[in-house]
Parts: C-alpha cells; sequence; structure tokens
C-alpha cells in the first residue's frame, strides 16, 4: 500500500513531466538547468563560452567587490589566458535617504548600483552593450560603527545582485547568438572607458 509521501512523490514527477514536454517542444533551452548540454549559436557549451570571458578590473574598493563577484560567475577556475571575450564594466553608486522616523531615531537609507557593460571580442569589437540596476538599502542609526557596518554590508548585497543580472544577460547573448536589447544609459552618463572605471554620486 503505498503511502502519502510516495502518492505525493509520483504526481509532482507526473506534473514535472508535463510541463517539460510542451517547453521542450517549443523550443525553450534551459539556460542554467544544465549548463553543460546548453550550446551556443556556433556549438559550444555555454559554460565554455562563459569560462573564456576575461572581466577587466574595475577600479575602486566597490568595482573590486563587483569584479571579485562577477570572476567568481564567470571564470571559477580562474581568468582565461587567452581570452574570446572581454567584459568592461562601469560602475555608479548613488545613496540617498528614503524614510525617517518621526523620533528620528532612525533613518532609511537606499543605495543604487548601476553598471553599464560592453563585451568585445578578441578583435576589440563591441558585441554587446547594456545596463543593470540593483536598488538595496539599510538602516542608519546615527551610530557610526554600526552605519558602516550596515552600508558594507548592503554593498556586498548589491554587487552580488548585480553579478548575477549580468552574468544572466551575458548568457543569454551566448546562448541566443543575438545581443540582447541594448538600454542606453541616462543622459549624461559616459561610455564604458577604454580602461573600465568606477565612480559614485553622492
Amino acid at each position: 500500500m503505498w503511502s502519502r509521501r510516495k502518492i505525493l512523490r509520483s504526481v509532482l514527477l507526473v506534473g514535472a513531466a508535463a510541463v517539460a514536454a510542451p517547453l521542450g517542444g517549443c523550443g525553450f533551452r534551459p539556460i542554467y538547468g544544465n549548463a553543460s548540454t546548453v550550446s551556443t549559436s556556433s556549438g559550444t557549451r555555454v559554460d565554455q563560452q562563459m569560462a573564456g570571458i576575461r572581466i577587466d578590473a574595475i577600479s575602486n574598493r566597490e568595482g573590486q567587490q563587483l569584479h571579485n563577484a562577477l570572476r567568481d560567475r564567470f571564470n571559477p577556475l580562474g581568468q582565461p589566458t587567452d581570452s574570446a571575450y572581454t567584459l568592461g564594466v562601469s560602475l555608479t553608486i548613488r545613496t540617498y535617504g528614503a524614510l525617517s522616523k518621526r523620533d528620528l531615531s532612525a533613518t532609511r537609507r537606499n543605495v543604487e548600483l548601476s553598471a553599464f557593460y560592453a563585451l568585445r571580442d578578441n578583435a576589440d569589437k563591441v558585441v554587446m552593450t547594456d545596463r543593470s540596476t540593483i536598488t538595496t538599502g539599510y538602516d542608519e542609526f546615527d551610530d557610526p560603527l554600526n552605519d558602516i557596518s550596515a552600508y558594507e554590508d548592503t554593498i556586498r548585497r548589491g554587487t552580488l545582485q548585480l553579478a548575477e543580472q549580468i552574468r544572466t544577460r551575458v548568457a543569454v547573448y551566448m546562448t541566443a547568438g543575438t545581443p540582447a536589447p541594448i538600454t542606453p544609459p541616462p543622459p549624461g552618463t559616459p561610455p564604458p572607458p577604454e580602461q573600465p572605471g568606477s565612480w559614485a554620486t553622492p
């Protein structure tokens, strides 16, 4: 006699198979389900293509954190010595007040991290550009040590989320073989420099 757990497991397996079948017939391919089995338009596996992208240095402490997060996602085994592509990133950070308690005991600070990035091939031709933005925040209690720690933790979380967004967008480009829709930067934003840097907006 089947237990309730076995019956539930069977129902879930049947449901998963029913969902997967029409998706496969429509031509959908998972990006992350099994990266080693997803191929690019040239027949190369996406994980191999991503590992072959060199991440340019990003200046400043926050830029270094984003650079490290990107390397963890693109080059888990280390930066390639002979790269097919190079990813240049410019990082903007904006911090602004959002809310304050009536007794002024705490203020909510929003931190907006924006990355404008360009993917270049080994002929230095730009094949993809895009922009990703993450907005997070922290509570400021007028305690210098606590506030600094909260801000640094917010930056850490923001750069990790930003790195995930960038990786996803580049993976879509690698899988489809066509550039992702280009999001133009806001008016006044400089294009990615030849040696990507980082700037902060108060």
